[in-house]
């Protein structure tokens, strides 16, 4: 990937900002006391950037995509364990960072269509899992494994990915 210029820079670090938002909002990711919030968000942003993203510019079969949430499980994990509650980086906030991160540089033009769509509460209730799973509490590839196929015979014939695109919508605060 070649390096952006600074007004996609700019871009690029907002729309980091609200997917980090996004993936942690809901959940109580951290550690009583941790003051490491900062740190653990540098670290995965670099990681995801430097090695992550590089395997979406062209397509990325799915099972790619799940080696690379496998990868980001681990790498959130054990960059700051004693920040995080249980010492663990769940798969549930891991695949909705990645995911809302490619969600938004497909958007972008900058890589190619990602297989999969970030899950969450919106997405599992138009699915027939709804009340029944929770994104958040979701800590292992077969656990979104399900949810993914859920959304797949929801989506078909489109892709996950596109269909998440033409379904979306964010409850408003009002």
């Amino acid at each position: 990937m070649q390096s952006p210029e600074p007004e996609q820079q700019f871009v690029l670090r907002e729309l980091w900002t609200l997917a980090w938002a996004a993936s942690v909002q809901r959940v109580n990711l951290y550690a009583a006391g941790s003051r490491q919030s900062g740190q653990l968000r540098d670290k995965l942003q670099e990681f995801i950037t430097t090695r992550l993203l590089p395997h979406y510019v062209g397509p990325c079969t799915e099972r790619q995509h799940y080696l690379n949430l496998a990868q980001l499980v681990e790498f959130g994990t054990g960059a700051l364990p004693d920040s995080l509650r249980d010492g663990r980086y769940r798969y549930g906030v891991a695949q909705k960072l990645l995911n809302l991160v490619l969600k938004y540089h497909w958007c972008l033009g900058q890589i190619s269509e990602p297989p999969h769509c970030p899950i969450d509460r919106i997405i599992i209730e138009k699915t027939h899992l709804r009340g029944r799973v929770n994104w958040t509490e979701i800590v292992d590839e077969n656990q979104y494994r399900a949810v993914i196929e859920a959304v797949r015979r929801k989506a078909e014939p489109e892709s996950i990915a596109r269909w998440e695109l033409l379904n979306y919508r964010r409850r408003s605060s009002r």
